[in-house]
């Protein structure tokens, strides 16, 4: 019984741990997803696509996982933007061949060389026109070695996956590589040996086996961006569940899973559920909920977000949440400009924070900050804009990208509280000129602005397009003019010059007798000084529940000095402060400190009846210090150390 009540101890331990978030997570991401980008890095789109727009696809492929091959037709329905269009072009990988093309059932004259598909118009084009292009195609899609169509296997079982982000899909269907123009809709219909089944985006239409063959009809009627079209192909069994909508209707959550993972995949549905329900009462509902979402699994190492149907490596709770994230925050509003992949990665890891913030233990959501700040201050620049998109290693930060684009929303929910943060998020996802479209990132800070009603120019300008992070020295002391009064001074120091000062609210906790009281104070200068408490204080915290990406110095009570009647000159015990106390104070005061020679080497006018003057850019030595003011002046040695 012993044994067996140590075992059932074991395994609530394992599971709560597996819960727990993962210290390398983001960056386990961030190395995918560079690696995924480094096949495509050089990709330009083409200055023709501006003339066109993709109204509808339809793929009709057949593959084989065990062989790289793949062979069928893509249809699309294009609609003219400009008069006379002469010629159009699609992406589709050299090494692919094209057999024909045909414009309006007709069969015509292409090009096809350096990844590119040159469409002669033979007939004049109206704007506004609409015109239909098939392009027939087979061949061996090129291995890159980062992966767009992959073979491998499962347990000697071969699996077929695609993975395209950002601009593989030329390496296995013709296509518009484009982060301006969505499919407006799609149908892939998708055959393969009768003993696989194939996952893809959308509703599946229907799964039909005809001799030796299987075909799988999936139709998505909402618009998609080309990397987000993706299939996989294995032996799959498949299993749903259904998630509740406030309204009543349900969400078909489709799962298809290596059979020898499936058991373990159904243990962890109320998760899966549970976050789906968490995303849909905080933001919006899914917004593909008429269709499905689901999960493939494949063999890469994490996940990806392909619309509809993410593929997972297992379903990890982590992993669940960010990628399901995606789906608001990638998907159905998809970034304009690689400059701003916040937008897509620093979002979903957030959403992952607030799931563990509001579905897990109390210990997952403190943990989840803790790493997330451990990386971001582990070096001392880094901008979450990024300037150079073709720096795969920079895009793909996972210390700027990922958490620190995270924690830019965490501090912007600090600044603007729950209410109007939440608010503002959702006025985003609601806003139709970028739903189920693009979004850039000065489109989402004005819906925060308008929430919060409020700019938030100087925060952007410094952690945004700013570089680092601040670290504080605070210290409290009682008030010079009521000691009974409890005082505190803060000063910052910004780790990389691109920023001169973080103008932040800072969250400061007052102990008194066992009880603590929250402040919040808007810090906008240095040395600023706050009335904290009208008694005396036994401790007080900075950011005890790490609302800002920053560092702080363990605070320090102030020497205890009473009003004074006279000049008090004190080394504080770092020595590389002074603290002048005066008995009365006009704003004329000034303090001088000299070397051995007579020579002055600081002069500074005092700001208050309780100054603090920083010596840091003194050597070490003996100085003369000088306090002068309309009364009295004082003279006294001290030590730099």
């Amino acid at each position: 019984m012993r044994n067996l009540l140590f075992l059932i101890l074991l395994l609530k331990f394992q599971i709560v741990f597996s819960q727990q978030p993962d210290p390398d997570f983001s960056e386990k991401m961030a190395f995918g997803e560079a690696r995924s980008f480094l096949k495509s890095v050089k990709f330009t789109e083409s200055t023709s696509y501006a003339g066109y727009d993709l109204v509808y696809q339809r793929l009709s492929l057949e593959v084989d996982p065990a062989v790289n091959y793949i062979s069928g037709s893509v249809l699309s329905r294009v609609k003219f933007l400009k008069e006379n269009i002469e010629e159009i072009h699609f992406d589709l990988a050299t090494e692919l061949i094209v057999d024909s093309i045909h414009f309006n059932r007709n069969r015509i004259d292409f090009m096809h060389q350096s990844n590119k598909i040159s469409v002669k118009i033979p007939e004049i084009a109206a704007k506004n026109s609409l015109c239909e292009i098939e392009i027939f195609y087979h061949g061996a899609p090129p291995q890159t070695g980062f992966g767009s169509f992959i073979i491998s296997k499962h347990q000697n079982v071969p699996v077929l996956w695609t993975l395209s982000e950002p601009y593989g899909s030329r390496d296995w269907w013709p296509c518009k590589e484009s982060l301006t123009d969505k499919i407006d809709s799609i149908d892939l219909h998708v055959t393969c040996p009768a003993k696989y089944k194939a996952a893809s985006n959308g509703k599946l239409i229907s799964d039909q086996i005809s001799g030796e063959k299987r075909t799988a009809h999936w139709k998505h009627r909402y618009p998609i961006a080309t990397y987000l079209v993706a299939i996989a192909v294995t032996n799959y069994e498949t299993y749903t569940e259904f998630v509740e909508t406030p309204d009543g209707k349900e969400i078909e959550i489709l799962n298809y899973f290596y059979p020898e993972y499936v058991e373990t995949a159904k243990t962890k549905a109320n998760e899966t559920r549970g976050i789906m329900k968490f995303f849909n009462s905080r933001f919006i509902t899914y917004p593909f909920a008429s269709e499905k979402y689901g999960h493939a699994q494949f063999g890469w190492g994490g996940g990806m977000e392909h619309q509809t149907m993410s593929f997972m490596n297992n379903l990890n709770f982590e992993l669940v949440a960010h990628e399901m994230a995606h789906q608001w925050f990638g998907n159905y509003i998809t970034l304009a400009s690689w400059h701003d992949i916040w937008l897509n990665e620093g979002f979903a890891t957030y959403l992952t924070g607030l799931a563990f913030e509001n579905l897990l233990d109390s210990a997952a959501w403190p943990r989840w900050k803790d790493i997330q700040l451990r990386r971001i201050v582990s070096s001392p620049g880094g901008s979450v804009y990024v300037a150079d998109t073709a720096n795969v290693s920079r895009l793909f930060n996972d210390r700027l990208s990922y958490s620190k684009g995270a924690y830019l929303l965490h501090m912007l929910r600090w600044e603007m509280g729950d209410e109007r943060f939440f608010s503002g998020m959702k006025n985003y996802l609601e806003d139709p000129t970028v739903a189920n479209g693009f979004a850039s990132h000065d489109k989402f800070v004005k819906h925060l602005e308008t929430a919060a009603d409020t700019s938030f120019t100087e925060f952007f300008n410094d952690w945004y397009y700013g570089e680092g992070y601040p670290t504080y020295m605070l210290t409290h002391f009682p008030d010079p003019e009521n000691p009974v009064k409890q005082k505190l001074r803060v000063r910052q120091t910004p780790s990389h010059e691109s920023v001169a000062f973080f103008e932040m609210h800072l969250p400061v906790r007052v102990w008194k007798d066992g009880r603590y009281k929250d402040l919040r104070l808007f810090h906008s200068q240095q040395n600023q000084e706050f009335l904290i408490s009208e008694e005396r204080v036994d401790s007080i915290q900075f950011d005890p529940e790490k609302w800002l990406c920053a560092k702080a110095d363990i605070v320090l009570p102030a020497i205890e000095v009473t009003k004074s009647e006279q000049i008090k000159i004190i080394t504080e015990l770092s020595g590389s402060k002074i603290r002048i106390i005066l008995p009365e104070f006009s704003g004329t005061e000034m303090l001088r400190v000299f070397d051995l020679n007579g020579q002055a080497v600081l002069s500074v006018l005092l700001n208050g009846l309780d100054s603090r003057i920083e010596t840091g850019t003194l050597k070490k030595g003996l100085y003369l210090v000088e306090v002068l003011t309309k009364t009295r002046n004082k003279v006294e040695k001290i030590v730099v150390n």
